[in-house]
């Protein structure tokens, strides 16, 4: 794709969609061009930047053209002032949604001194973060009437999960430095290759895990954190053992219950 204007193949991605500070993700809509750019080569991207160019009046650079334009648009549709705020409160309850799967009876989980510690998978928090953040864009007309449609739409929302994602993992929680995920729990660890599963075509993979330590009345003393370095390598050396389907019925019930 040789035509693509200079300023798009190099677009800057110095910056990240959603930062991450002071245990809060935080979104100020605005998005960086490279991962745009990527996207435009896949199939997908490729297939809207056809048709794009097939609507433009004049031929000459028609791909250049489209390009420009369709990322316009889509910066202009994520910086809109109601976006940002839709976006913003969704990321808030990110990690809370880390909490509520917590409980899910069929996560994997051990006690360590009447303290659980469960395995929750990335891809049901950013599946849950992913599918919440779709409703509500639906009803943003800047996001309804969005050049290049859906795939656009779809572009933008695995982008910023996945950046949502990246940020969060970046904070790099340890029993020694927990990241604070509610009022009950807190993330003691993330395992970022664990394969939960066999992701769709054109589907976000997602894999690996936070591990969530319950909070009670006793204190997480120097003794319990120990306790957890072991319990998490226990869990580690047993996940390898669950099959394909014991994975899939795993996230089944989490989701949707016994």
């Amino acid at each position: 794709m040789t035509d693509l204007p200079f300023a798009l193949r190099i677009g800057s991605f110095m910056k990240a969609w959603v930062r991450f500070r002071r245990g809060r993700a935080w979104y100020r809509g605005a998005i960086t061009r490279r991962p745009f750019v990527q996207w435009l080569e896949t199939p997908d991207g490729q297939a809207t930047l056809d048709a794009a160019a097939s609507r433009m009046r004049v031929t000459f650079f028609a791909r250049a053209r489209a390009a420009r334009a369709l990322w316009r648009h889509l910066a202009a549709a994520a910086r809109d002032p109601r976006v940002v705020v839709t976006i913003q409160s969704e990321l808030d309850a990110y990690l809370g949604r880390l909490q509520e799967f917590a409980y899910a009876a069929a996560l994997p989980q051990l006690s360590v001194d009447l303290h659980r510690i469960v395995v929750v998978p990335r891809v049901l928090i950013n599946g849950a973060a992913c599918g919440a953040i779709a409703r509500r864009l639906r009803a943003e007309r800047s996001f309804a009437t969005l050049a290049g449609g859906d795939r656009v739409r779809e572009f933008f929302l695995r982008t910023l999960i996945g950046h949502l994602d990246g940020a969060v993992a970046a904070a790099m929680p340890s029993p020694k430095r927990p990241l604070a995920i509610g009022s009950e729990w807190i993330s003691v660890g993330l395992d970022d290759a664990f394969v939960w599963r066999l992701p769709m075509l054109n589907e976000p993979a997602w894999d690996g895990h936070h591990y969530v330590l319950e909070l009670t009345r006793d204190p997480i003393t120097r003794a319990v954190r120990k306790k957890v370095v072991e319990a998490v390598e226990r869990i580690d050396a047993y996940l390898p053992s669950l099959s394909r389907i014991d994975r899939n019925e795993i996230l089944r019930r989490a989701v949707y219950g016994a």
